[in-house]
């Protein structure tokens, strides 16, 4: 039987464009904070809900829109992921997580973990992070992240 579960992450970076990441005590690697959107709850939710859960931190997503519901009194346009990945958690496709990735960004810089999930926390420059144990397509999805925020700071303001 194969599980597919929608789960929600958030590449958080503060004003210094440090990022913030999680050291995952079941995965044993480093990762952004996330996790499962819980039943009847949007993935904007979802994201900021996690982000504090794991660190303490009041993140705020960053404006991703296309204003399709502007004229519509029924409609709430809701802000779109950085990017959806379909992940392999067991290495052979029957647990899945369809990852909505957003860019979040805080003033918050105090960090408060939530040791029942995560065995480290912290703030990390790009290079910091490029030295950090995660798995490549985490790598990966960080690196176009932080290329975006190089190419818009206007959006950490």
């Amino acid at each position: 039987m194969v599980e597919n579960h929608f789960t929600a992450t958030g590449i958080v970076f503060n004003p210094q464009r440090k990022i913030l990441m999680i050291l995952h005590n079941k995965f044993g690697v480093w990762l952004p904070p996330g996790g499962h959107v819980d039943e009847n709850e949007l993935p904007t939710d979802a994201v900021i809900r996690e982000i504090f859960e794991e660190t303490g931190v009041k993140a705020r997503l960053i404006p991703n829109k296309r204003g399709v519901c502007e004229t519509t009194p029924h409609c709430k346009e809701l802000d779109l992921p950085f990017t959806i990945k379909f992940e392999d958690i067991k290495g052979d496709w029957t647990h899945n997580h369809i990852d909505m990735v957003f860019l979040c960004t805080t003033k918050d810089t105090i960090l408060e973990p939530h040791e029942s999930e995560v065995d480290g926390i912290g703030w990390f420059s790009l290079d910091e992070v490029k030295q950090l144990k995660t798995f490549d397509d985490v790598m990966s999805t960080i690196l176009k992240a932080a290329e975006f925020i190089n190419q818009n700071p206007e959006v950490l303001e």
